[in-house]
């Protein structure tokens, strides 16, 4: 079974959708530290879940990293459009299967937290207790710092 792929994703909207406020770093490599969380993290997943009080975090393996920067923050012009459904997140064209029961459980709780959360921000974080160069795609209910990130178009978050 093939995990990801990138095809066309249907664009048929008819569950609950929130517009997050998506952020880039003024220069290339910078970020803000995650800071304080909980982690359920394993070196061999494609995507390891970071709790905190007022964010969540997703830390992406190397493997998807890029292919998930450039649908989340690599078109300036056009706002990308993230699916998170029961067994599956897309985001355009990239399609990841969440084929474990941890991924699963994992995904509900960030689908409560977006449908609980008034107004969201996204945003690259980092945190020194994990490898070099692990970038965290970080769901906030607060802004990131104005010095370090200007915003972007903001992004289309569906969850069905």
């Amino acid at each position: 079974m093939t995990r990801v792929s990138s095809t066309n994703c249907p664009r048929e909207i008819t569950n609950d959708k929130k517009i997050v406020r998506r952020y880039s770093a003024y220069y290339q490599g910078w970020c803000m530290a995650f800071g304080e969380h909980q982690a359920i993290y394993h070196d061999d997943w494609n995507i390891n879940w970071l709790f905190a009080e007022d964010r969540i975090g997703l830390a992406i393996s190397s493997e998807l990293r890029k292919r998930i920067a450039r649908e989340l923050l690599g078109q300036r012009d056009k706002a990308p459009v993230v699916v998170l459904s029961e067994d599956s997140v897309k985001i355009n064209r990239l399609h990841y299967l969440l084929v474990d029961e941890a991924e699963r459980y994992y995904a509900r709780q960030i689908r409560s937290f977006i449908m609980n959360s008034e107004e969201l921000h996204m945003f690259l974080c980092s945190h020194f207790c994990y490898p070099p160069r692990t970038r965290i795609v970080t769901f906030s209910r607060k802004k990131p710092l104005a010095i370090m990130y200007k915003e972007m178009l903001p992004l289309e978050l569906v969850v069905e």
